[in-house]
Order: structure tokens, then sequence, then C-alpha cells
């Protein structure tokens, strides 16, 4: 038994500002390239562990879209919803969304759902699934990465969205570690995290031999040079017995980043954040003895420092909220 394992899609219809290229095209060639893969290797199923979709509040023209290419999928498309799928963390929202249309139409299975097994097709595995929700990655949140079944049942291919990884990231952030998983599944697919595990794509647990799957993001969205070096992949899973392997297979329709990809708003917004830092120092040393001609200050100062005058503006905008907070007229 095959399936093939996509990562976050993020299907939206308007260009992340990181994209030079038309995001809307680039994302449905991979799709089509996914579904000729999942053709060629004879798949039972597609599977992604969430955000299908960038918003909840995607626009119908575009989900229009993206159900006339989920439409061409040689077989059936399973997912769960990620945090981008649903409002504010909450899987009761999910009915009024476009995931939810989807999966009403029978377009996607939702596995939060509907688990996928052995009545689905010829197969003696279950799969099953867990969307995100407030309590995804922290200690009430835990039991998501549990199929609710025992290890004597069929075995189980389990799929989450979390911020699941390798390692600790060295920052403040909510995440779960591979070595923290307590589940009772053979195999955890997962998303959210654009760049696998961290440090791996595929990673099998010695203890006790789980293999997790997270072949990172089938979009590119954000200009990080992880972003920009990163392949875009998917993952095969086959499933013989009790033996489960993954391998990987780079998507040829997915462009090189540093083609795709344009650090130049990020490198724009680094220098407008510089002058401004400058600017409000050269503010302070004015004193507070010419406080209330603030704005004659600015003026000034953007004037002989030849500043442009949205960085000005945003000065002003910055002192005016200052000011209202501490009640100064």
């Amino acid at each position: 038994m095959k399936f093939l394992i996509i990562g976050d899609v993020h299907f939206r219809g308007v260009n992340p500002r990181a994209r030079l290229d038309n995001y809307i095209e680039a994302i449905s060639r991979k799709l089509h390239e996914v579904f000729a893969i999942a053709q060629q290797h004879r798949v039972l199923a597609i599977i992604c562990p969430g955000d299908l979709l960038d918003s909840p509040a995607t626009g119908w023209s575009t989900v229009a879209e993206l159900a006339q290419i989920l439409q061409g999928s040689p077989c059936p498309f399973l997912c769960i919803n990620g945090n981008h799928d649903i409002y504010a963390g909450n899987p009761g929202s999910k009915y009024r969304t476009p995931f939810g249309f989807l999966a009403r139409l029978g377009i996607i299975q939702d596995l939060g759902e509907e688990p996928f097994g052995p009545e689905d097709g010829d197969m003696d595995v279950l799969i099953t699934g867990h969307g995100f929700n407030i309590e995804t990655d922290t200690e009430l949140g835990k039991g998501q990465f549990n199929p609710g079944y025992g290890k004597g049942s069929l075995p189980g291919i389990h799929v989450v969205h979390s911020m699941l990884m390798d390692h600790s990231p060295g920052f403040d952030m909510r995440h779960t570690l591979i070595s923290q998983v307590e589940t009772t599944a053979q195999v955890i697919i997962c998303g959210h995290l654009h760049t696998g595990f961290g440090n791996s794509y595929i990673y099998r647990r010695d203890d006790d031999g789980v293999l997790f799957i997270n072949p990172g993001a089938l979009c590119r969205l954000s200009a990080h040079h992880a972003e920009i070096e990163r392949s875009v992949q998917v993952a095969l899973l086959t499933v013989d017995g009790s033996k489960f392997e993954a391998e990987l297979i780079p998507l040829k329709s997915a462009a090189p980043g540093h083609e795709v990809l344009s650090r130049a708003h990020l490198e724009a917004e680094a220098e407008r954040n510089d002058r401004l830092e400058k600017f409000l120092g050269l503010l302070a040393s004015e004193g507070e003895s010419k406080f209330l001609e603030v704005r004659e200050i600015v003026e000034d100062i953007a004037a002989r420092e030849q500043l442009p005058d949205e960085v000005k503006a945003e000065a002003l905008r910055r002192i005016g909220r200052a000011r209202e907070e501490l009640g100064v007229g």
C-alpha cells in the first residue's frame, strides 16, 4: 500500500509580498504534479496535514479554482484543518469556512471527522487525524497525537497540524518535541512547520520505531533563507504489513527559491526601521523643554536629515499614540 504525503498548501488568490512569480499558478502546477506522482505510484490516497487554504475568509472564486483542481485528484484527498483553515483556532468554525465547504461537498475528506480505513478501499491500515485548535502544542493538547485506539488495532497513521520539532528551537515558541509525543500510531504525519522538523523531514524514533513525516510545505510564502534554500518535495509512504517506509520526491515544477522569492521588501523594511530609530534618537536628544513643540521638532529634524515623508509620518504617529496613552494633550 502506498500513500502520498504533501505539506501545507496555503492556496490563496493574492501574491505574497515575497513572491516574484504568479503564486496561484505556481501552487496549481505543484498540485497537478502531485496528482501525476500519485497516479504513477498508484497510491491509495493523498494526505495533506492542514492549511489547505491560506485563510478561512478566502474568496469564493479562489475556492472554486481550488475545488476544480482537487476534483482532478486520481484518489481520495485526505486532510485535516490547520490554523489557517479556521477562525481563531476554533474548530467549531470549520463548518462555515471554505475548508468545511469542500469537505461537505466530498471534494476532500476531513480526517478529523471521518477516519479513512478498510471500508474505503483494499487496505488494512487506519488513517485518523486531529485538526489544529487553541490547545495544540500545549499540555492540554498533548492528546492530539494519540488516535484513540490501542496498539492491538489495525496499523495506524495519524495526521496532526503541530509545531513538531526534532530539537528545541532555542527561543520561546509553542512547540512539541518528537521525543515528547505519546501515541499508539505507527506513523505520525505533520504539517504547520514549513521546513520539516527543523533538521529533518523523516524521523524514526529509536525507542519505539514510530515514524514521523513532514515533507515541508508545498508552498513558499516568505523569503526566509531556509525557505529559499529548501527543496519543495512530497513524501511517498509505503506500508508492507507492519513495515512503514518513507522516501522524499522533489517536485520538478517547483522553481529554485532564488528565482521566485525576493528579500527586497525585508531589506527595505530593515533600512526604514533603522532610520526611524536614529530619527527617534535625535528627537529624544532635543530634550523635554521643546516637548510641546514636538511637531516642529519632527519637521526640523526630518528636513536636516532629509528623511522620507513616510518616516516622518510614522514618527508623528508613534509619538501621538504615546502621548495619548500618557494622557498628554
